[in-house]
């Protein structure tokens, strides 16, 4: 397994700042279906922010507790980038059944579907306020999709992905009573070169049971015009990623 995959962001976890004019308010959101669950806490720029308990649930569907932590750089090009972990958790203390890390660029007062998997997906707002207000529009980040297919299972994870930073999900499913299949997929995408194509690394690791489906990892090289590239990380699997390009905030 790549190290890349294995190295977790490291957040602190302190208390979360106080509201104020130094102070930024971040939501996150987790979607599944038609219910939602999400947060808001105070961050600061170059602070770090931590929330573990109760969502906001909207939607028919079970009550979950969510673990949230982030790290908000300071401004740059285009607006704040903003290092996250968020965990959904599962129902009565069970595995949860979605994890997901990365890093992404948020612009504030624009909502930003930061990843999806397995039929959830992952949103980020700053607040266009206090110390996350004026910035000014930038390039909005591309998308990396990633899809798995292995026999009759078949998978498919996005993220709005920044070059040179890692991105991964984790997935637990129980389709039979005393049965967890469980999924991980890590990326790390490289810097464009001179025409536009770009490096992907990845490591997938599926299991069912006792029995693993595929434990692989390796490399593709991702085209600029969409095209999706291709692979097989084990028997009867076929695993593939494509990007769309950065576009301008409409």
């Amino acid at each position: 397994m790549s190290a890349f995959l294995a190295a977790a962001i490291l957040l602190a976890q302190p208390a979360p700042a106080a509201a104020g004019e130094g102070t930024c308010a971040l939501r996150m959101m987790a979607v599944n279906g038609g219910v939602s669950y999400s947060h808001e806490l105070e961050i600061a720029p170059s602070g770090r922010a931590s929330y573990r308990g109760p969502s906001g649930k909207r939607g028919r569907g079970p009550l979950r507790d969510i673990g949230f932590n982030a790290l908000l750089n300071e401004p740059g090009e285009g607006g704040f980038r903003l290092d996250y972990q968020v965990e959904v958790a599962g129902e009565k203390g069970i595995r949860p059944p979605f994890q997901v890390q990365g890093k992404a660029l948020l612009r504030p007062g624009r909502q930003l579907l930061a990843a999806s998997a397995g039929g959830w997906k992952y949103y980020l707002k700053l607040e266009d306020e206090g110390a996350c207000g004026g910035i000014p529009d930038g390039k909005r980040p591309g998308t990396l999709d990633a899809r798995l297919k292995c026999g009759r299972l078949s998978y498919s994870a996005s993220f709005s992905y920044l070059a040179n930073e890692q991105y991964t999900v984790t997935l637990y499913e129980e389709p039979r009573e005393d049965v967890v299949r469980s999924l991980t997929i890590g990326l790390l995408p490289g810097a464009p070169a001179f025409d536009g194509t770009f490096p992907l690394q990845y490591v997938i690791r599926l299991k069912e049971g006792g029995k693993l489906l595929t434990d692989g990892s390796g490399g593709l090289l991702l085209s600029p015009d969409g095209s999706r590239a291709r692979t097989s990380p084990g028997k009867d699997c076929s695993f593939s990623a494509r990007v769309s390009g950065v576009k301008s905030w409409p």
